[in-house]
């Protein structure tokens, strides 16, 4: 018999995997385990079904994802392996295991075309490979009704991993001058409030499907960089810049409103 509810994470060591390490400390009531690529690849069935048998947890975080968006539209096999494929295949072993799983996903699912925020209810209409993997991998955890889909965007933690945040921070005290884009629009958010989020979501135990968690502050990455310098009380040149074509398209307006609260 389990003395406590079990959380599986995998992808421990990308940022919200370091984030809910860090929160996990103060999450007693929870037995958690903590996996990082190396030690559970989640495109091996067979680790993933070894890790099933021996855990058998009550909750599942993947965290775990291909997120390298321009190299994405050169390694599509391998971006659908990691965020669709596998997913499905999570999604049926922790059906197999009555775990509910809970699978992170992205602002990308979005064509941008919008002007308003998108709600769980929106259609996703995905530009480029990194966001229509995603996309069917939700489609995949969606087949089955327990398991939950947590669209997040423009993902950050201020002290830990490579993130819009910290290269702006990095550069401003290196003296550098900025060139940041003002014509993409989202919602940045902290992996401590994603990581708050989940463990609601985790207490609360909704009903499975869609859910949104997004900064509440809709902005642009030039915005967002001037927030960050005077928050660090950083003082460099700051200018706005158009976005340069890049490999991958990308969409310009992908904030994310959340409909369902916990």
């Amino acid at each position: 018999m389990k003395n406590k509810p079990v959380i599986l994470v995998t992808g421990a060591s990308g940022q919200l995997g370091k984030t809910l390490q860090a929160k996990a400390l103060d999450q007693t009531k929870y037995q958690w385990f903590f996996y990082t690529k190396k030690e559970l690849d989640i495109t091996s069935p067979a680790q993933v079904e070894t890790i099933f048998e021996q855990l058998q947890p009550d909750f599942c975080i993947n965290t775990a994802a291909y997120t390298n968006v321009n190299k994405a539209e050169e390694e599509k096999a391998k971006a659908h392996l990691v965020n669709a494929t596998a997913v499905a295949h999570l999604a049926s072993v922790a059906s197999q295991h009555t775990t509910r799983l809970i699978h992170l996903s992205t602002d990308y699912v979005f064509d941008g075309e919008q002007s308003i925020p998108y709600t769980e209810d929106d259609i996703p209409n995905p530009l480029n490979e990194y966001g229509k993997s995603k996309a069917i991998g939700e489609t995949q955890v969606l087949k089955h009704p327990q398991h939950y889909v947590v669209r997040t965007a423009w993902l950050y933690a201020k002290n830990h991993g490579h993130n819009f945040y910290r290269t702006i921070v990095k550069k401003a005290k290196a003296g550098e001058a900025l060139s940041v884009v003002n014509d993409q629009v989202g919602s940045p958010t902290s992996t401590d409030f994603l990581a708050h989020f989940l463990l609601r979501l985790i207490d609360k135990s909704p009903q499975g499907g869609i859910y949104h968690c997004a900064g509440e502050k809709v902005q642009s990455w030039y915005s967002f960089a001037k927030d960050i310098l005077r928050e660090q009380q950083l003082e460099v040149p700051i200018q706005e810049a158009h976005t340069q074509k890049t490999t991958a398209l990308r969409p310009r307006f992908s904030a994310l409103s959340a409909t369902k609260t916990l």
